[in-house]
């Protein structure tokens, strides 16, 4: 355990190892000469409780306006496919669940997920016409 106390000379806080009690040592400070104080056998602080109090629940705000619109992940939806721009996203999206979003006055249709913009996704031709393609 460290004794700690404070040089009568210049305030200075100091440190010093248990088995240094009773010795003269420099201030590093001041550079005066200290004897080290010797430590009393104090009882172990307790600590006060640490009392947590609740606050008053609030009541909740009543909605205004309708509801935010209920994002379907799980179903398919209906158009074409898009695939979002954002390397971090790059989720595919049917053209019924994009959404829409206007910034000064252009309106870009964008990703539900991460807000950015998203690009159509174009579908290989199928079987018969590259059976029947004309040459």
């Amino acid at each position: 355990m460290d004794i700690r106390f404070a040089c009568p000379h210049c305030a200075q806080h100091i440190v010093v190892d248990e088995s240094g009690a009773g010795l003269q040592i420099e201030c590093p400070d001041c550079h005066s000469q200290l004897a080290v104080p010797a430590q009393a056998n104090a009882p172990a602080r307790k600590l006060p409780l640490l009392v947590v109090e609740k606050p008053a629940e609030a009541p909740a705000p009543e909605p205004t306006g309708p509801p935010p619109p209920v994002l379907r992940l799980g179903k398919r939806g209906k158009g074409a496919k898009y695939r979002c721009t954002n390397p971090g996203c790059r989720s595919v999206w049917y053209e019924s669940q994009l959404r829409t979003q206007q910034v000064v006055g252009k309106t870009s249709v964008v990703c539900p997920k991460c807000r950015m913009n998203v690009a159509r996704m174009v579908a290989p031709p199928g079987l018969w016409s590259r059976m029947f393609k004309k040459k």
